[in-house]
């Protein structure tokens, strides 16, 4: 006697939610995100569906950084500027996100956020008194901070 394989069919509910499924991951694809990380052009490790997955916890915008960027491009020459602006070597430069299994950085706001649970610094209810050296070092950063949680507040 034969094994057969009995197949069974998905009932409605199955069916919809696989076909929603499909949907989601089509248009996911056509962002360059993907829960599959061989569809995906983003490597960030954040929460599935997490809006805030390439923002990075000091609120600079992954796709606004020229390290994550001549990292997404192979871009050399942005590597080897990039690299002298931080004092680096532009082998060093490779970064997709800080919020990627492998960071560039490894800061103490990463650190503090990571911490406390939050997508970036601009969601701690404790931003406005907060002390961390990273704000006196690049008052910039600070400033990035500050305009997100006015976008926040909104």
């Amino acid at each position: 006697m034969q094994d057969q394989q009995i197949s069974k069919k998905p009932d409605r509910r199955e069916f919809l939610k696989l076909g929603a499924c499909a949907g989601i991951g089509l248009v996911l694809v056509e962002a360059g995100l993907s829960c599959c990380p061989k569809l995906s052009k983003h490597t960030a490790t954040a929460s599935k569906g997490d809006k805030y997955a390439m923002v990075a916890y000091c609120c600079l915008k992954c796709d606004e950084c020229d390290a994550y960027i001549a990292t997404k491009n192979n871009d050399n020459q942005l590597r080897a500027a990039v690299a002298t602006r931080w004092n680096m070597q532009p082998e060093q430069i490779n970064c997709n996100g800080c919020k990627s299994p492998n960071p560039l950085f490894n800061c103490s706001a990463k650190k503090c956020a990571e911490q406390k649970k939050v997508p970036t610094c601009a969601h701690c209810d404790e931003f406005p008194t907060c002390t961390n050296e990273q704000w006196s070092k690049w008052p910039t950063l600070r400033e990035n901070v500050e305009k997100f949680r006015k976008e926040l507040k909104g």
